[in-house]
């Protein structure tokens, strides 16, 4: 009985089945409760609002913890129907999820609430985390699957660029600071003072509260300014392209299970539910994945194979 109650509550938290009306509402139900906790906790910080609806906000709060605690306890228990946890014993099963970044993003959702529970001092600034609850609508998002599979395999390369850009702020910091701190010892009178001006500057938002006046200081500035567009430019190329690369990894991998479909018949048991559960995994848009199926269709059928049983294609005659 209890097997059965958990691979149903599986199906509908994990949404194996998107067709399923209960996952949806549970999906919805989630995506406002949290949405909703985000705007209570901006609200919050209002000091107005906060007096006059203080201990209403308090209420929710409590509420929306006990049901993001259900939810965190109950997709802990459910873990072990996950496909990639057969082999393994509960324990493992349900430790190794605990350690995915989904997980921890859950977890992190409720332990501010519990640490203002156990210690009797004024936390009151630990409310302010629950707006990384925010982070928590990465499991409705399939897109969010692409940027974190864009950002892992290009890690090194971004690593590399941010490392750069370290040393040319500690390298800017350094000539601004031998430039500039005889006349403006207040605003460059050390390395570490002069870094602000060096962020400021790199990032090309350029706040003008601290600007050398020397002639040298002004040329050295519009160098660091023009090597701050170049480095910003730099991660966003990278993304770029790697954003081009793992959206055609999508479109063969989609391909590929159209293919293994059609083998099967696209006619036979749950093949549509199959690869739409794919097409959303893998981020692809309706259109997108259409055109494909398309595409392989009329491949097979010009092979003289039925793309919907798989079977032979009559002679023409």
């Amino acid at each position: 009985m209890s097997q059965t109650v958990r691979a149903r509550l599986h199906r509908i938290l994990e949404g194996e089945h998107p067709e399923s009306s209960a996952g949806r509402i549970v999906d919805v139900l989630l995506i406002l409760l949290i949405s909703t906790n985000v705007i209570a906790a901006i609200l919050e910080t209002v000091d107005v609002i906060y007096d006059r609806l203080g201990i209403y906000l308090e209420w929710f709060d409590a509420l929306s913890i006990f049901v993001f605690s259900v939810e965190y306890l109950a997709r802990v228990w459910v873990s072990i129907e996950e496909p990639n946890a057969q082999g393994l014993s509960r324990i493992s099963a349900r430790f190794r999820y605990m350690l995915t970044p989904l997980a921890l993003i859950d977890l992190i959702a409720i332990v501010p609430a519990f640490l203002g529970l156990l210690f009797s001092a004024d936390l009151r600034w630990l409310r302010l985390f629950r707006l990384l609850r925010l982070f928590k609508l990465t499991r409705y998002w399939s897109g969010l699957n692409l940027l974190y599979r864009v950002i892992r395999d290009e890690a090194q390369v971004i690593g590399a660029a941010l490392f750069i850009l370290c040393v040319i702020m500690v390298l800017a910091s350094g000539g601004i600071y031998i430039v500039e701190h005889r006349v403006q010892p207040d605003d460059f009178g050390s390395v570490p003072a002069a870094m602000w001006w060096t962020v400021a500057t790199l990032t090309t938002v350029g706040y003008g509260d601290v600007v050398p006046v020397t002639t040298l200081g002004k040329v050295f500035g519009g160098l660091i300014s023009l090597i701050g567009i170049g480095m910003v430019a730099f991660p966003a190329g990278i993304l770029s392209a790697g954003f081009a690369e793992q959206i055609r990894r999508s479109r063969k991998l989609y391909r590929e299970h159209v293919d293994e479909a059609m083998a099967e018949g696209l006619d036979t048991g749950d093949t549509a539910a199959e690869l739409e559960e794919v097409r959303t995994e893998l981020g692809l848009s309706e259109d997108a994945a259409s055109d494909i199926v398309r595409t392989q269709v009329a491949g097979k059928e010009a092979d003289g194979y039925c793309p919907h049983c798989g079977g032979l294609l009559p002679p023409e005659s």
